[in-house]
């Protein structure tokens, strides 16, 4: 889809069968037909009438979803909207032929609203028990504790417990969860990484050892966080910590979602944690949670797929990961990766600086970068809904990060 072709069209004069209890009692989509009022345009016929039911349009030429969004919902945003109602009538392009019947969403007063696909059985919440949490229990002495959309771990041994992480957001829960399962004291803490939403409940363990990479040190140290004390023990490259009977293998991939966060592995577990990297059952966050890397998210799952494990721990959303899950996390990284690929070699930057005012180049950039995930969008989409939860949340933004990274990275090993 071209720059040109994402901007909102004139209204046409073809017709919108009217929302309301007319349209209503029309048969299923397949047999509707499209009523035409001459006298007044498809927007105005759409936006004049009131209450309940569907409606149909009839596309013209040069139409697009994002367009036709525009025209009749109130905004462009919504055109994922029409994409799901719509999907087994649209090509492999996601877009519109000329003269085909589109559902529209039953929105007569254009509210500028946004509905999301469902999620698919692999990314629905758990039950949570009465406890407000769920434990899960990993081979012998490893558990998870998830509640609220995070995750955090800890590891019993014979000499103490090593928490890893401490989310704000688990402060009751994983203090109770330890409690339920051991007496025992918590001696050491691991930080997966820096970032506040798994670290800054640290302090409530007191002074314990607290393990991280010497980039997660640096960070901790600038952000001067009273939640999150400075690491007792850092390394650059792996450290094995043994302790109690147990042992965990902390290893630095390289940059990748944050410069510093690390790979945990459980092995006599055959478990492994990496936080904010693969979503069990789940697209990856918005701009890749502000990777530090994107290319480096890629290698690190790589490195993940070739471990030989069964449960992997993620930080985020409802459940334990697999193998099958970082296979398929894989898969989608890669194929949003390839894709922008193809878009950003079919796509020349050049005209978009003619578009705007001489100089300002944010402008043509922004403009260059839009086309890019134009084309790469409505491909993800078609090929990942109901395959991994939230496919069409931040796809768009993501392509828009991948295509920057290509740009200036520039890796030559992806």
């Amino acid at each position: 889809m071209c720059e040109e072709e994402q901007q909102p069209q004139p209204p046409s004069r073809r017709g919108v069968l009217r929302w309301g209890a007319a349209a209503a009692a029309v048969p299923a989509a397949a047999s509707l037909a499209v009523a035409v009022w001459p006298s007044q345009s498809a927007a105005g016929a759409a936006a004049g009438t009131a209450g309940g039911g569907g409606a149909f349009y009839r596309t013209a030429r040069g139409d697009t979803l994002r367009s036709i969004s525009a025209r009749f919902l109130g905004t462009e945003q919504r055109w994922t909207e029409l994409y799901r109602l719509n999907r087994q009538e649209l090509g492999r392009s996601g877009e519109p032929r000329a003269g085909q019947q589109l559902v529209l969403p039953e929105s007569p007063d254009g509210a500028a609203t946004r509905g999301f696909a469902p999620l698919p059985a692999t990314a629905k919440p758990l039950p949570v028990p009465p406890e407000g949490y769920r434990l899960d229990r990993i081979g012998d002495n490893f558990y998870a504790v998830t509640a609220g959309g995070t995750q955090a771990a800890f590891l019993v041994t014979t000499a103490g417990v090593v928490v890893i992480d401490a989310p704000p957001s688990l402060a009751e829960a994983l203090p109770a969860a330890i409690r339920r399962v051991t007496g025992k004291k918590v001696t050491h803490l691991v930080y997966s990484h820096d970032h506040a939403d798994h670290t800054a409940n640290a302090s409530a363990f007191g002074d314990v050892v607290r393990i991280a990479h010497t980039a997660t040190a640096e960070r901790i140290k600038a952000n001067q966080d009273p939640g999150r004390p400075m690491p007792t023990v850092t390394f650059t490259d792996r450290y094995r910590l043994d302790l109690g009977g147990e042992r965990l293998l902390l290893s630095y991939p390289g940059a990748n979602h944050e410069t510093g966060n690390i790979l945990i592995h459980a092995p006599r577990q055959r478990a492994a944690m990496m936080v904010d990297v693969v979503m069990p059952g789940w697209a990856p966050f918005r701009a890749w949670g502000t990777a530090d890397s994107v290319p480096g998210v890629l290698r690190a799952h790589d490195q993940l797929a070739r471990m030989d494990i069964d449960t992997y721990i993620g930080g985020h959303v409802h459940r334990l990961g697999t193998k099958e899950d970082i296979k398929v996390s894989r898969e989608f990284v890669r194929d949003l990766w390839k894709e922008t690929s193809g878009a950003i070699a079919a796509t020349d930057m050049g005209p978009f600086f003619g578009k705007v005012e001489a100089g300002n180049n944010w402008a043509g950039f922004d403009l260059y970068l839009q086309a890019v995930a134009d084309k790469v969008e409505p491909v993800i989409h078609r090929k990942w809904l109901g395959r991994l939860g939230a496919v069409d949340v931040f796809t768009r933004e993501n392509a828009l990060t991948v295509a920057l990274s290509q740009i200036v990275d520039a890796p030559r090993d992806l």
